[in-house]
């Protein structure tokens, strides 16, 4: 592979400036996991957040870059929903039931 590719995927450059960051990356997928609702019978069911973060990133995302691909928001003038809105939002909702099951647990906690 040709050095300044090799450089330029090391350097993550190949993904959007936010996914290069780990914890939003981890965001992102926990995120997803969180949203979306598949069939029992969906083979993707059986795949968690952290296998799909890692395929995607490490993998497919990795490899469609040295083909000459890229991930990059579109274009397109539509009404598109705020994915950090989103994010935030699922992010909250896990705070909550987490904060919810300690104080199930032990009564006398209090946020």
């Amino acid at each position: 592979m040709d050095s300044k590719l090799k450089q330029w995927r090391d350097d993550q450059k190949h993904l959007p400036e936010f996914m290069r960051d780990f914890h939003n990356c981890k965001q992102l997928f926990k995120g997803i996991a969180d949203y979306i609702e598949l069939e029992d019978d969906h083979p993707a069911k059986e795949v968690n957040w952290r296998q799909a973060h890692c395929y995607t990133i490490d993998v497919f995302l990795w490899f469609m870059a040295r083909h000459g691909f890229t991930l990059q928001r579109s274009r397109a003038r539509q009404n598109f929903d705020d994915l950090n809105v989103l994010l935030n939002h699922l992010d909250e909702l896990r705070r909550q039931a987490f904060t919810d099951a300690m104080q199930k647990q032990n009564p006398a906690v209090t946020p």
